[in-house]
């Protein structure tokens, strides 16, 4: 018992870190549930009423809830991300990253302008999509269709800064990576939904459920070993460091561009879905190309195609071999057994592409890995199924992450042999 309390008070702090992550995250569950405002009683008793339905235009009216946080902060992980891209490419956002606070300053106040026009464009472009589903499903009158629209982009948008500001607080006061936390925190709702499903004894097609199960397992030990795994070249130096600290070597992880190419895949070709909007005559060949994903058509293969070229853009945009070299020359270090220079840079973007050239596989058989089994199995099988292998992919990501966090906040290695 004496060694239980001293391994909880040499802990105190991660503990309690723990514990308000624990609590924000059950403050952001509870918003999830919580109706946007000012819609009207008869609107609320009717979606009281709503089942959760499989629908792909979930995305806004989350389980049909219309919940206040049901964007959450994906518009502001898609406006870092395209944030990201525009240091690589405008000068003046490399000015900025030179500027220190001043210049992260100016880039956190253009990633929330842009995080807002996001948050309006999806939950507009979302309602546009069913305005005469939605207006009968709800007996909305048209003279109320613009007020109904109205409070919807309005509260969605502050549903998307709440939502922040409490991964905000993860980040800070918690075990850190807020962000990536409430992003898991949704896609873990539908992992129990899934394995609920598939654990069934009361339903049919077990045996099939149960291939399905296995096929996750090994879906579960490929995500395990793509976030784990990475290469060391190892690195020598022109004067003798004698810091324990140094490496000596460089790792590269095997996927270096993690989620980034299947999100930026998906929003690529969900832009055809706004395209119907504009161009209604284009409607019956972006019908049939978004319904050629069901039976692995010309849908299916762009959407490896543009997972695996972003994988390879993403790689080289995250790890510049120019760049790299230039800094081990000013570290008086070089590559083991190549010259500095353009040697150097050769070598790095040959072990980059090497390594891109895995790792996209990986990443592609896991964006392709929920088309396959609804292919493979049966309608009933695919439509309870919520989870596929992206999804995996951010949960053990984060998961390995958060781990990390706590490690590097106090040195928790050989616990259990502390504690027994």
């Amino acid at each position: 018992m004496a060694k239980f309390i001293n391994f909880l008070e040499d802990r105190k702090k991660i503990i309690k870190k723990c514990f308000f992550t624990l609590f924000i995250i059950f403050i952001y569950v509870i918003g999830t549930k919580i109706f946007i405002p000012l819609l009207g009683e008869d609107f609320y008793s009717l979606l009281s009423k709503l089942k959760k339905t499989s629908s792909k235009n979930d995305f806004l009216f989350s389980n049909n809830s219309c919940s206040l946080l049901a964007l959450g902060v994906i518009p502001y992980v898609t406006a870092s991300i395209i944030i990201q891209f525009a240091q690589k490419v405008f000068p003046f956002f490399q000015e900025w990253q030179k500027q220190g606070d001043k210049g992260k300053y100016k880039i956190n106040i253009v990633t929330r302008v842009l995080t807002i026009l996001i948050a309006i464009t999806q939950s507009f472009f979302m309602l546009q999509q069913n305005p005469i589903h939605w207006a009968k499903l709800f007996t909305i009158k048209d003279e109320n269709l613009i007020v109904f629209h109205f409070i919807v982009i309005f509260f969605s948008v502050v549903g998307v800064f709440i939502s922040i500001w409490l991964a905000d607080l993860i980040t800070s006061k918690g075990v850190g990576n807020g962000i990536s936390i409430l992003i898991v925190i949704g896609i873990i709702d539908k992992l129990f939904n899934t394995f609920k499903y598939l654990l069934d004894y009361n339903e049919p097609f077990l045996t099939q459920r149960l291939l399905v199960l296995f096929s996750f397992f090994i879906l579960l030990i490929l995500t395990i070993y793509l976030s784990l795994a990475y290469l060391k070249l190892p690195i020598n130096y022109a004067v003798d460091q004698h810091n324990d600290k140094i490496d000596n070597h460089i790792p590269f992880k095997l996927n270096t561009s993690g989620v980034l190419p299947i999100i930026i895949a998906d929003t690529f070709l969900n832009i055809t879905n706004y395209i119907k909007i504009f161009f209604p005559k284009s409607a019956n060949f972006i019908n049939f190309f978004i319904e050629s994903r069901s039976y692995l058509g010309i849908y299916f293969f762009v959407y490896l195609l543009l997972v695996m070229l972003f994988s390879f853009f993403s790689s080289f945009m995250t790890i510049n071999p120019m760049e790299l070299s230039e800094h081990l020359s000013k570290q008086n270090a070089y590559l083991k057994d190549v010259r500095p220079g353009l040697p150097t840079v050769k070598k790095l973007t040959y072990e980059i592409f090497k390594l891109t050239c895995i790792g996209s596989f990986f990443l592609t058989l896991l964006a392709a890995a929920p088309d396959l089994i609804s292919f493979c199995f049966n309608n009933e099988i695919s439509r309870n199924i919520k989870f596929g292998g992206t999804s995996l992919l951010i949960v053990v990501g984060v998961a390995i992450e958060t781990i990390q966090n706590i490690k590097k906040e106090k040195n928790v290695k050989n616990t259990y042999s502390k504690f027994f």
